[in-house]
């Protein structure tokens, strides 16, 4: 009868009968998995732990001269200083100006020196895609085409440039799975993890990423106040000099018409000395700008400090053999069972049907 309900005993009993092919199923996806693992060559994780933050010692230090010298000093705001987020990371350590910088870095690989970027280039794998398409609409000009040329480390490349090498691309595409960058919301620490062939290069490229990223951060938070200490001090420097001019000009003056007593000598004098006043209030003030200044750039320096080193660690992390294989049995089973739970309802309609 069509509406006759399933029996779950003859379901149990068909599926005790096709057990092996449940076991063949599961097979095959163990087989799938040890090639798996087989191709997949061995990596080596480095992990450099750091905690970040904001220098705000120098808003102190401002307060504590200003109450020495009786100025206010607290024109800068101190509070202006905050914390990278952690996407901030992620985004400069991705950035293709940074992975170029990066691929100059020398490590030392088996005893020589080469830049990090030539061991990556050398033993990256050519993705699927680019398979694919090299041995099919691409055949001919492997076949009657030139050699390509090596890639070219050494050339010049500009921050501006960089994004226009449409060749560095498969190089920054292979940077990117071997960097990552992990950070903890409870301690605010933040983890470089470098992933590599060599348990030694994934120690230096650790060493090479937390170097630039704490140069990218401190060159992020202090460019503001860099350009406006570089602009004081130009102001303090013509300041400077124009103070030393109208010096000058005054003592000359007075050495020269000391024993003249004279209104219209009088009247020079004064308005040298006007001068002179005018220089040195405006000398005296840029000076105490400049010290500003110089104090918002340590302020605004982000403090980058390490809680755990890198280390060479011998231990694989790639290929993942207990993961590997607890994926490929539950998909065998699942495969298994839905196969079987398939051919018994084909059965079951076209007994039925």
């Amino acid at each position: 009868m069509a509406n006759e309900p399933i029996d779950i005993g003859e379901l149990i009993q068909f599926f005790s009968k096709k057990i092996r092919s449940l076991l063949k199923v599961l097979g095959g996806f163990l087989i799938l998995g040890i090639v798996v693992i087989l191709l997949t060559r061995d990596h080596y994780e480095s992990n450099l732990k750091f905690v970040a933050e904001s220098g705000n010692s120098g808003g102190n230090l401002m307060s504590q001269l200003g109450g020495i010298s009786g100025l206010n000093l607290g024109s800068f705001d101190s509070q202006n200083s905050s914390q990278l987020s952690p996407s901030l990371y992620n985004e400069i350590i991705y950035s293709y100006p940074f992975l170029w910088k990066l691929s100059q870095k020398m490590i030392l690989v088996n005893g020589g020196e080469m830049k990090l970027g030539s061991f990556v280039e050398n033993n990256r794998r050519p993705s699927l895609k680019s398979l694919i398409k090299g041995y099919t609409i691409g055949l001919p000009s492997k076949i009657f085409g030139e050699k390509p040329e090596p890639l070219n480390l050494d050339m010049v490349v500009s921050d501006s440039s960089v994004f226009s090498s449409r060749e560095l691309v498969p190089l920054f595409n292979e940077f990117k799975n071997m960097i990552t960058l992990e950070s903890d919301q409870s301690t605010g620490a933040i983890t470089l993890v470098a992933e590599s062939l060599n348990p030694e290069v994934s120690a230096q490229m650790a060493v090479h990423l937390y170097q630039l990223l704490s140069d990218y951060v401190v060159e992020y938070k202090t460019e503001k106040a860099m350009q406006n200490l570089n602009f004081v001090e130009s102001q303090f420097e013509e300041a400077k000099r124009s103070f030393y001019e109208s010096q000058e000009k005054l003592y000359t003056f007075r050495d020269r018409n000391q024993h003249l007593n004279m209104s219209a000598w009088r009247a020079d004098e004064e308005r040298l000395q006007a001068e002179y006043n005018l220089a040195n209030n405006l000398y005296n003030n840029l000076a105490v700008q400049r010290d500003q200044a110089k104090l918002k750039v340590q302020e605004d320096i982000p403090q980058l400090t390490v809680i755990n080193p890198p280390v060479v660690s011998y231990q694989t992390s790639k290929p993942n053999i207990p993961l590997i294989l607890a994926v490929c049995i539950f998909l065998g089973l699942m495969t298994g069972f839905a196969l079987i739970l398939f051919l018994y309802l084909k059965e079951y309609i076209f007994k039925n049907g």
